[in-house]
Formats: C-alpha cells, structure tokens, sequence
C-alpha cells in the first residue's frame, strides 16, 4: 500500500529552487514500512503531544507559570511548521543527500509530514483554544489574534526549516549515490527507538483512575478514564485521523484541477474543525460526557490529526514563492483558511458562552434566546 503524498499542480516548485534530487522514496518502501509509519508516527506524535507536552502544560498551570496551554499549543504548531519545511526539502529533492543520515531524512520525509506532523500539530485544536482564550477574556479579538499569531509565525517558521534543509544538504546535484543500503538501516533503527519510546511513555503513566472533575450527569462509560486507557484511545484515533486527512486531502487534490488556492487543506480544517466541537456539544446535554475518553479521542486526537495546520502553512509558503501573484494568493488562501476558522471559532465561542452557568452569558445565540424567552412571557400576559 504505497503511498503517494502529491501536490497539486499550484504547488510545484516554479517560483523557488528547482529538484536537484529526483530518486522517489516510495520505490524504496516495502509494505511493510509504510504500514509501519501509518502506525507508529502518528502514536509517536500522540505520546508527545498528550503526555510530555500536557505535562509541561499542567505543571505551569499548577504553579501559575506564564505559560499555558495556550502557548505549548502554539509552540507545538510552530515548530510543527519548522519541521514541514524542513522535510518538504527532502522530500521533493530540493535539499540533496550528503550521506546515509540525510539520505534516510529524504525516505521518511514523506510519511514524517504525512502522518507525524499532521498529528503533532492541530488546527482544529489552534481554533478551539482561541475561542477558550476569548470566552476566558471576555474578548473576541483575543481569540482572533490568536489564529492570525500562529499562521504568521508558522509561516516563517516553513522557510527557516526549509532553510535549515538546504544547510545541511550536499552541493553536488549527482543523483547517483550509494546511501540506501545505509539509510535503511538507519530507519530500521529509527524505527525500533519509536516503539521503544511510545511503550516506555505508557508504562511511565498511571494505571489509576482519573479524578472526575464533575459530579454531575450520570452517564457510564465502556472505557475507564484512566491515564493509559487515555493514551490508548488518543493514539488510535489519532493513527486514523492522520490517514484519513492525508487520503481526504489527496482525493480533493486529485479531483480539482488548478484551483486558486489549495482547497483540500481549506476543506479539511473547516470539515474536522467543525467536527472537533463535538465533546463540547455534548458536554451541553450532559456535563459527564466531559469524561467519555472516546468522545474526547474524537474530538481532540482523530479532529486534531485530520486538520492540515502543518499543510496550511507550506501551501503558503509555495504560493508565496510563484512568480505569478505570489504573494496575492498567498493572502487569499490565508484570508479563506481564517473565514472559515471564524465560523468555527464562533461556533466553539456561543457553545462556550451557552456552557456558562449563572446569568453572566454573553454570545448571539444566548442573547437571541433570552430575547425570545422575554415574547414568550408577554405574549403568555396576554
């Protein structure tokens, strides 16, 4: 089951330096191997992210550390974004092997942005914590600066890893050189220190139940909310919502020739962005689904992964670098991306405003239902 990340037509390199390096990773890839990154990369991504970084997160929420969630978030997409640009040199040869490690960096560039980076970092995830930032600040323009900060860091971050790639690549544009027999070994070994990694982060965890921290609702769940079942979970909505974004990215790729700007990245973070606001529309009927770890799989891990923020920020990067209207479509794909990110971001704020107990809710929808609520009463004297 080989896999063929392909760009659309827009993409390809014209406008900046041409492949020097042409040899197609994918001929060097057993079944075996591919199967093996669908796997392990995105769980790789997934221990990462959920239980080191989560704990960076709480610790500095513990001990009111200035940085939160909010920041390890953006840090995550930030470097996720350093990360594309690095491995889209290699992947498309524009930065050359200079022996068997750079050589193993162009065979897994591929799958590292296709299921790891994909995974590490999240869109839907990014919209989602704007509108807590602005439910929390009572200011939507907080939540709004937010999303515009991270795609413009994000966006220098693609060229500062692309040029990192280039750094370290070799001069000499010879195809021909024997450093696969040796890359491969490299990868066997890359591959057995990731399964290391995510079995010792497991073990590392708790096997005890996690607090509830609501006594309300009364649902029961199939899976116990404990830490591993947690990480487990996670990492399997997570290894599936990275494959089936890739796949759902590559079909509407395949499907729509010469678009203005990069349609699959805009309808994959507007569709799983949407989706991503599932747990807190259930959290509205019942409190305790808050608890349910597959509904929390969904939502964060399986929306997270199938998001293209990695992608959004090297589809910018390459429009910027054609030569016809770069930089206008470049300013058109980010105005569209952040359109549909404000319906979803206003979405996820009026749910968080309706989540909001007491009289102190704000939004459009719960002033519309208040004003509504109000003719009903007078309507009722009458």
């Amino acid at each position: 089951m080989e896999q063929n990340m392909s760009i659309p037509s827009i993409l390809d390199l014209d406008g900046e330096e041409e492949a020097k390096y042409n040899k197609k990773s994918s001929t060097y890839r057993t079944r075996t191997q591919t199967l093996l990154c669908i796997l392990l990369l995105p769980a790789a991504a997934t221990v990462t992210t959920d239980v080191w970084f989560q704990q960076f997160a709480d610790y500095n929420n513990n001990n009111s550390i200035f940085f939160g969630y909010d920041i390890v978030l953006a840090c995550t997409n930030v470097s996720g974004a350093f990360f594309d640009g690095f491995f889209y040199d290699w992947e498309y040869g524009v930065a050359v092997p200079s022996g068997a490690k750079t050589e193993a960096l162009h065979l897994i560039a591929e799958d590292m942005r296709a299921f790891y980076l994909s995974t590490y970092t999240s869109w839907a995830g990014m919209v989602g914590v704007a509108a807590s930032m602005a439910h929390a600040r009572s200011s939507v323009s907080v939540g709004i600066m937010y999303i515009l900060l991270s795609i413009v860091c994000a966006f220098v971050a693609h060229g500062l890893g692309s040029d990192f790639a280039q750094y370290i690549s070799s001069p000499d544009p010879i195809t021909n050189k024997p450093y696969v027999t040796r890359a491969h070994k490299l990868l066997h070994q890359f591959t057995i220190s990731l399964v290391g990694y995510i079995l010792l982060s497991y073990i590392y965890l708790s096997g005890e139940n996690i607090e509830d921290s609501d006594d309300e609702g009364g649902n029961t769940f199939l899976v116990t909310a404990t830490p591993r079942n947690q990480l487990a979970i996670s990492t399997i909505f997570a290894v599936l919502g990275s494959y089936i974004g890739h796949i759902l990215a590559n079909i509407v790729s395949k499907s729509l020739k010469y678009p203005l700007i990069p349609m699959e990245t805009l309808i994959c973070n507007a569709l799983f962005g949407l989706l991503s606001l599932s747990l807190n529309a259930f959290k509205l009927i019942d409190v305790s689904w808050g608890e349910s770890l597959i509904l929390r799989g969904f939502a964060i891990n399986f929306c997270g992964a199938a998001s293209l923020f990695a992608r959004h920020a090297s589809d910018n990067r390459q429009l910027y670098a054609k030569k016809w209207r770069g930089l206008r479509r470049t300013g058109i794909n980010i105005t569209a991306n952040i359109l549909f990110a404000s319906v979803v971001f206003w979405v996820a704020f009026e749910i968080e405003e309706w989540a909001q107990p007491g009289e102190k809710r704000r939004g459009v929808v719960v002033k519309l239902m208040k004003i509504l609520e109000k003719r009903r009463l007078r309507h009722g004297e009458r």
